[in-house]
């Protein structure tokens, strides 16, 4: 039986109790999704030079096709536009949700014939004009349908490439090592600040630890900033992308440069008391676009279901924080 874990979602920024990790959850549906792609291109692939071979050509209308050979030929075009139809909503309904990603513009689909009506003028002198004319119609549309949906896929394929980018990126694991959950001392929320003694929204969660405990890049990213600023101390930025950074401030040291790329679990700056600080200890910070959300979200790669309740517990303590 498969270990239970907690993901995180984006969307209501709450973690989730799944069976499978983010990871293995994409990696089953992109399997799904590109073998989808690829069965369906190939089809459509397939059904792209018999649409054209069996099209209504100046030269190849055969004047002496009958009226019920068009309208059977008329009937396997809609059938074949009926199977495009139905992979485009699964494109817009199913693939790309899963990415959460909007559906393919509809004026990019090119719905319609459009252009130049006079066009079709040089089908009107011949038997069965009118229904040769809805054919030549239909092609162009079914034509024009294909290349959407292809350019469709491959912004679906660029999705699932940037969605394993974002599984690395996302902050996702503890700072500092806490595998007996007794370094938490305070919790994101209204706190007690510890210097002013005023009730001060604590924008991130304290590890006490002692100085020059290593401190651990939480997702891939650049480090933004290893500098000094007001409040934090010696503190390192790390931007993840995706709207998401981390701050992790009072280091007495640091492991990194302005920059520099990191991979989740590096070792970025030591533990230290710099700043508006009252003792040793590790202030942690999650932000997505700008805005600080609470860092207990994203301890989902090292936490199982009773340990993240532990730490629900002690993060939601009122407990004054250390700054």
């Amino acid at each position: 039986m498969s270990k239970t874990k907690f993901r995180y979602n984006p969307e209501s920024l709450n973690y989730e109790e799944v069976e499978l990790g983010w990871q293995g959850y994409i990696r089953k549906f992109s399997y799904f999704i590109i073998s989808a792609i690829v069965f369906t291109t190939i089809v459509l692939a397939l059904l792209y030079p018999y649409i054209k071979n069996q099209g209504i050509k100046e030269a190849q209308v055969d004047i002496d096709s009958t009226k019920e050979e068009l309208i059977s030929f008329m009937r396997e075009l809609e059938e074949i536009e009926l199977i495009l139809d139905e992979s485009q909503s699964r494109d817009d309904n199913i693939y790309r949700a899963i990415f959460e990603a909007d559906p393919y513009p509809q004026h990019k689909r090119g719905l319609g014939t459009g252009g130049n009506p006079m066009k079709y003028d040089k089908y009107k002198n011949i038997a069965h004009s009118e229904l040769v004319i809805d054919i030549a119609k239909k092609i162009e549309e079914i034509e024009k349908k294909l290349v959407a949906q292809s350019r469709s896929y491959d912004e679906v394929i660029e999705l699932i490439k940037t969605k394993g980018e974002i599984l690395h990126s996302i902050p996702s694991i503890q700072p500092i090592n806490n595998a007996d959950l007794t370094r938490l001392a305070s919790g994101f929320g209204m706190r007690m600040h510890p210097i002013y003694k005023i009730m001060k929204l604590h924008s991130g969660m304290d590890f006490t630890a002692k100085s020059g405990t290593e401190i651990y890049a939480a997702g891939d990213g650049i480090v933004e900033k290893s500098d000094w600023m007001s409040g934090y101390g010696q503190i390192v930025i790390i931007d993840h992308g995706f709207g998401y950074k981390t701050r992790y401030a009072h280091c007495s040291k640091y492991n990194v440069k302005k920059g520099q790329r990191v991979k989740r679990g590096d070792v970025i700056a030591f533990v230290g008391n710099t700043g508006a600080s009252v003792g040793a200890h590790l202030h942690y910070e999650v932000r997505k676009n700008g805005k600080a959300i609470n860092p207990v979200n994203f301890f989902f790669n090292d936490l199982s279901p009773e340990e993240y309740e532990k730490v629900i517990e002690l993060s939601s303590k009122p407990t004054q924080s250390m700054e």
